[in-house]
């Protein structure tokens, strides 16, 4: 079924800049994916060099490393997973979104099949416990957090920081996303203009440049910074900055447990790719039969 699937993806700071007409787009604060199919749409000529490329049960493949956190900086985390099944519940009508639907289907199951059996007791497997197990372990575990963003990543961090001897504060720049998160964590927000330091600590989950706010962190204050690449030349000396970075490298004990995973998921992989394409004949109705599927 998935031979004529085509997917693109890519992890640089510029990929929003490529359009491709013809494709389902799914992006995250860490990724944009291009779904299409080899019957709608041929082979881009000019694909940019950083955009990975991959045709039939290889493209499947990649999708399935992706959603199940093969593909992340935090091996096997389960906030993607989520971010793929809220983007795949909007699908476009006719028989390309019967396609995708079942595309779908077939991806969730086999991602199950590799949680269940192989991606258990990693540690931590999202960004919201890591966050949590930093905050927890603190010299002074704080009482007041401030966390940056109203993003997908912002949304599956913020239960996490929910606990009943924390006070949680949302600040971002998009009003109708701080209304939401607000409404269902019963946090209290603030638009980035009108928010000021008052000694909390910080979960930047958005990027953002903070350069105009770090002379009001005092000594000591917790900053916990989920962003690949921070926007600020460095931070005071004087206070608690852990980057991204530092977190993943703070994951050692199960370094050597992630390593064996990976090398059994790889069989695991070939394995799950041949029955699907074994399962060829059990297309989606109508879609055989259209020459050149359309939107």
């Amino acid at each position: 079924m998935w031979s004529t699937l085509q997917v693109f993806h890519s992890e640089s700071s510029d990929r929003d800049l490529l359009s491709l007409p013809d494709t389902f787009s799914w992006k995250t604060c860490m990724r944009t994916v291009l779904v299409s199919d080899s019957r709608i749409h041929p082979y881009p000529v000019d694909l940019p060099s950083h955009w990975e490329s991959k045709s039939g049960y290889e493209a499947y493949r990649l999708l399935l490393e992706i959603i199940s956190g093969l593909k992340s900086k935090l091996f096997g985390e389960t906030e993607v997973l989520s971010q793929f099944k809220q983007r795949f519940q909007e699908l476009p009508d006719l028989a390309f979104g019967e396609y995708l639907a079942k595309l779908r289907d077939n991806l969730i199951e086999d991602c199950r099949t590799l949680r269940s059996g192989y991606l258990q007791n990693l540690g931590e497997q999202s960004y919201g416990g890591l966050a949590d197990k930093y905050l927890s372990e603190a010299t002074n575990p704080p009482k007041e957090i401030i966390l940056f963003g109203t993003g997908q990543l912002a949304e599956k961090i913020l239960p996490w920081l929910s606990h009943s001897n924390r006070k949680t504060k949302i600040v971002g720049r998009n009003p109708n996303r701080l209304e939401f998160l607000s409404s269902v964590s019963g946090s209290a927000s603030h638009l980035m203009e009108d928010w000021s330091p008052n000694g909390e600590a910080w979960v930047i989950a958005a990027p953002m440049d903070f350069s105009a706010w770090m002379d009001k962190l005092a000594p000591g204050n917790l900053v916990l910074d989920f962003r690949e690449e921070p926007l600020e030349e460095s931070w005071p000396s004087d206070i608690v900055y852990i980057p991204f970075a530092e977190m993943l490298s703070s994951l050692k004990e199960t370094e050597e447990r992630t390593r064996k995973v990976k090398e059994e998921l790889k069989s695991v992989l070939d394995e799950l790719l041949e029955e699907r394409e074994l399962e060829a004949h059990q297309i989606v109705f109508g879609w055989d039969d259209l020459p050149c599927p359309t939107f």
